[in-house]
């Protein structure tokens, strides 16, 4: 079970989230072609790839990914696919992609909106038994950080998507937007994805072992899906990196558009 996540979880990330976030990268190229631009390629992942390495020996206690041979050998498969595609006009193909990530990310965050009413309701409910009536329910008391730890994960992408993260600057809000996009694509390339990515292989064995022996609340009548609630963080980290996709898609667009 720990192996079989962790594969997976390298999977998602070297096979499909490494190509996948650089694809934007292909749009600064054109329509050009050959071998060079196949190498800038390559060199663009391997770049992104070091950046995680060297958050992961800057971090404490934490050691650098490990990849199996199965995760490697899908990187490489779409690698190979990923250089092709920026050869042709990658510009429809991210266009649909673009709207997809955003479409996902937009309806995972609107849901989270039930789990925030709901947790208020519930915790309303919990006072009014507890002090009230006197009774006390555990699995009632530990739905509301169940509730609270989805909301805050799942809708992460949400506010980087639509702007309502806390944004504490004092230059960007006066910046043209040509200027703006370079910004948002440093922030989302040097910063974003990596953690993004450190976080998925970060989170493997922590998620494995919770998956490992299903772990439950310590409490007899708790909620016995504290599993369930771990494998938030990977999915936390997916969802924020889909988010950064679609940000740095559209900040291609605008340095390609020559908007000033």
């Amino acid at each position: 079970m720990i192996e079989l996540v962790g594969d997976v979880l390298n999977w998602i990330a070297l096979g499909v989230l490494v190509p996948l976030l650089l694809l934007p990268l292909g749009l600064l190229f054109g329509n050009r072609s050959g071998l060079r631009v196949a190498l800038v390629w390559a060199g663009m992942v391997a770049t992104l790839i070091a950046i995680v390495w060297g958050f992961s020996y800057a971090a404490v206690d934490l050691s650098p990914p490990g990849f199996s041979l199965p995760g490697i050998t899908m990187a490489g498969i779409t690698l190979l696919l990923g250089s092709i595609l920026i050869q042709h006009d990658a510009h429809t193909g991210l266009a649909h992609l673009r709207r997809a990530a955003s479409q996902i990310v937009t309806t995972i965050g609107k849901l989270t909106f039930v789990a925030v009413l709901a947790m208020a309701l519930i915790q309303f409910t919990v006072v009014v038994l507890r002090y009230v009536f006197g009774i006390n329910s555990i699995a009632m008391q530990e739905s509301v950080t169940y509730m609270h730890g989805t909301a805050f994960l799942l809708a992460a992408g949400y506010a980087l998507l639509h702007d309502d993260h806390v944004r504490v600057d004092i230059f960007y809000s006066r910046l043209p937007p040509r200027r703006k996009a370079i910004v948002n694509l440093a922030g989302v390339y040097v910063f974003l994805f990596p953690f993004c990515l450190l976080t998925i292989f970060a989170s493997g064995d922590y998620v494995a072992n919770a998956w490992s022996s299903f772990e439950g609340s310590t409490e007899q009548s708790g909620i016995q899906g504290i599993f369930l609630l771990k494998s938030l963080i990977p999915a936390f980290a997916t969802l924020l990196a889909l988010a950064g996709f679609s940000l740095a898609v559209a900040s291609v667009e605008t340095l390609n558009s020559g908007s000033q």
